[in-house]
């Protein structure tokens, strides 16, 4: 693997984290008035990021070079991810029970979520092709979500980072390697490729790049697929248990705890929890790259 593609994949890291500053300087350094009234839209521009997201990935579920069975196999690796992530990191969680006639609010802010999401596919779908491209970009979305949060953590005491921090992504990370040993007994692949497959702990616009570079256009496909559910299901965890089990949702995160999923967290889970996100998914974002290069090497 090119060393280049390390050095790339290095480059959102650095521009979230620049983002991140820059909205917490600009919260600042605005009276909270004018922060309230610029932190409002939050939630109308987290279900914009979706809708974007829908469109952009609607080719994915209308390519039949796909196949039925990268879709299939990738949901199952994502299903094997979301119950070994759950049931490690279960009882790290502050929280044992949801409080009496909590279900109705994650209920509805995931059903905005997954029509949001539906409502992208379905214009990718209707609309003539490439007439969505360069009017808006998911990834500007994200990039103005990520600032704001960064504004929001003004509100936030980031301060004393315990160990209990950091053993977060070494968990997530045990999680996805049982998964991937129970993948390989499920699936036509090797527990060596199994791990491959995974290892951009839900960054799927690095890992499906790098794998289907190195590998083959299948695999690429799979692990694309893979993350992607992965995001999705995760998105889903935190909307229905960021208040009982953040410890949890954010480890199913994975990477994008740092960015993509960062919008959710803030919403969904209690505020001490913003920065197990950042500092989790700031980890696995570095580790992928390095263990996808690593990996496709090995299963070669």
């Amino acid at each position: 693997m090119k060393k280049g593609w390390v050095m790339t994949s290095l480059l959102p890291i650095a521009s979230v984290l620049a983002l991140l500053l820059f909205g917490f300087a600009v919260g600042k350094a605005l009276p909270p008035a004018y922060l309230r009234l610029m932190l409002k839209p939050i939630s109308i521009v987290v279900l914009l990021l979706l809708f974007l997201m829908g469109s952009e990935f609607g080719s994915v579920f209308t390519d039949k070079s796909l196949g039925g069975d990268i879709i299939k196999r990738a949901l199952l690796f994502a299903l094997l991810i979301t119950g070994f992530t759950a049931a490690l990191l279960y009882r790290k969680s502050g929280k044992r029970a949801a409080q009496s006639g909590s279900f109705w609010t994650p209920f509805f802010g995931c059903f905005k979520a997954v029509v949001a999401f539906s409502a992208g596919v379905a214009a990718y779908c209707l609309l003539p092709k490439g007439s969505l491209e360069g009017m808006l970009s998911s990834t500007h979305v994200l990039y103005v979500l990520i600032f704001l949060v960064g504004a929001d953590l003004v509100h936030f005491k980031l301060g004393g980072f315990s160990r209990r921090i950091f053993l977060l992504p070494i968990f997530a990370m045990a999680a996805t390697v049982a998964a991937g040993f129970v993948f390989s007994l499920l699936a036509p692949y090797s527990f060596v490729q199994s791990l491959m497959l995974s290892a951009g702990f839900g960054w799927f616009s690095l890992s499906g790049p790098m794998v289907g570079g190195a590998v083959s256009a299948e695999m690429g496909a799979l692990a694309f697929m893979i993350d992607f559910f992965r995001e999705m299901l995760s998105i889903v965890f935190l909307y229905f248990f960021g208040k009982t089990q953040p410890v949890a949702a954010i480890g199913l995160s994975g990477a994008a705890a740092m960015d993509s999923a960062l919008p959710f967290v803030k919403e969904n889970c209690e505020p001490e929890y913003v920065k197990y996100a950042i500092v989790s998914g700031f980890i696995l974002t570095l580790i992928a790259p390095v263990l996808i290069s690593f990996l496709t090497t090995v299963a070669h």
